[in-house]
């Protein structure tokens, strides 16, 4: 379908580094701590193990139920372990 009426282009002007200047945040970097590294290994420990207990749930058909709702809430407790506190 054609229209009547007549498109002009006209160039647009690109974005000038200078006129848009980025801050740059300086965060200090994260202390280690043997302490949060065992507290983030037994979150993911246990995130595992509730993973585990619900697939060996799901895969018994009577009580699929209760297992793929407890494999997916293992597998969101791992990922809360291994992201830590980033």
């Amino acid at each position: 379908m054609q229209t009547e009426e007549r498109v002009v282009a006209r160039p647009i002007r690109p974005p000038r580094l200078e006129e848009l200047p980025t801050p740059v945040r300086e965060e200090p970097r994260p202390e280690f701590s043997v302490l949060n590294l065992l507290g983030r290994v037994a979150v993911v420990v246990v995130g595992f193990g509730l993973a585990l207990t619900g697939w060996m749930l799901a895969m018994s058909v009577f009580l699929v139920f209760i297992g793929f709702p407890l494999f997916f809430v293992g597998l969101a407790v791992m990922e809360v372990g291994l992201k830590g506190s980033r």
